[in-house]
């Protein structure tokens, strides 16, 4: 009688096993397809306008000379701005992005005291005298809803060629962006023969955006993807997070990414060596700019935690469900 619960006794454990594998995979034992679906894809053609990076960002490590906010010419329509760790240690990066007939704004900063409407101002000044033109509109928009993108919106209420700033309530970016069901479907913007496609991606908050700019080929991330502390704050959002960083993955599998590029820096160079939120200079920081595959592999080592996420530091990012530990955790 004994030996015949054997075989069942060992299929249950080995069952089991194979269940606990397939929730606890290690990031590498999952399926690393989509990432070489998206590497070859970005290596299979060049964008139709190509721009540079700086040789570095200013990092809060000469308070004495840096300015408020470092203006970088990407190419002549497109600009990255960032705002000094010297004025708010978050050191958020603003997007400016022109068209034919509107330039875009995506976020406002982290400080309202940094003069960023009149900073922009300049940029645009110097858009339109490049371009032979005398005007053109702003639409200020964010990537998602949290204080340290919106600090400066108050600045543009008066400006008189701002079209709209748009609101922080998720009704109103649903309803701005036309999204007829947010986070599933994609609409898109025209700037004028420029257009920018918007994908939902809530995970990190509830109005995170995700753009993509087909002339330079651009994925904007927000704060859902970047070198740095990917902070999922609720236990609830762990789920909505994976979602997104799917869409992601599968977006980048068939529109090429040139780059991905976030908001914030919290990455040393040296790979795996984290900044901690809240840190005030970056000696040696990480690039801004993520080659696509990245998308693949956040998307790898969050689906390997299962249901019970863990703060851990990989080489170019930090999965940190803050829910799991404090937001200041760095390992």
């Amino acid at each position: 009688m004994k030996s015949s619960y054997v075989l069942p006794a060992l299929f249950l454990l080995a069952f089991a096993f194979g269940s606990y594998r397939s929730l606890r995979a290690s990031p590498e034992a999952l399926d690393p397809g989509r990432e070489l679906e998206i590497a070859e894809l970005a290596r299979s053609s060049s964008p139709a306008q190509t721009g540079t990076f700086p040789e570095r960002w200013i990092n809060g490590t000469n308070c004495g000379s840096e300015p408020k906010m470092q203006v970088h010419e990407y190419n002549k329509d497109f600009y990255i701005l960032r705002q000094s760790k010297c004025e708010i240690y978050e050191a958020p990066f603003l997007y400016l992005i022109f068209g034919e007939d509107r330039a875009l704004l995506m976020d406002t900063g982290s400080n309202p005291s940094t003069p960023v409407a009149a900073i922009v101002d300049e940029v645009i000044q110097r858009w339109l005298l490049l371009h032979g033109k005398t005007s053109i509109s702003l639409v200020v928009a964010h990537t998602h809803t949290h204080a340290d993108h919106n600090a400066g919106d108050a600045q543009f209420a008066s400006v008189p060629y701002v079209e709209i700033v748009v609101g922080k309530p998720l009704s109103e970016v649903v309803q701005f962006w036309g999204f007829q069901n947010y986070p599933i479907d994609q609409p898109t913007i025209d700037l004028g023969n420029r257009v920018i496609d918007v994908l939902g991606t809530p995970g990190h908050q509830a109005a995170s955006l995700t753009l993509y700019d087909r002339e330079t080929r651009l994925l904007l991330t927000g704060d859902i993807v970047y070198p740095g502390h990917l902070f999922v704050f609720l236990e609830s959002d762990w789920p909505v997070f994976i979602t997104s960083m799917q869409r992601l993955v599968d977006f980048a599998a068939e529109h090429p990414v040139e780059w991905v590029l976030g908001c914030h820096i919290e990455m040393s160079s040296t790979p795996g060596v984290s900044y901690a939120w809240g840190t005030t200079a970056h000696p040696d920081e990480h690039v801004l700019q993520l080659r696509p595959e990245v998308l693949g592999r956040i998307l790898r080592a969050a689906k390997s935690m299962g249901s019970q996420p863990e703060c851990k530091i990989f080489s170019d990012f930090v999965i940190h469900p803050v829910f799991k530990c404090d937001s200041t955790w760095n390992g």
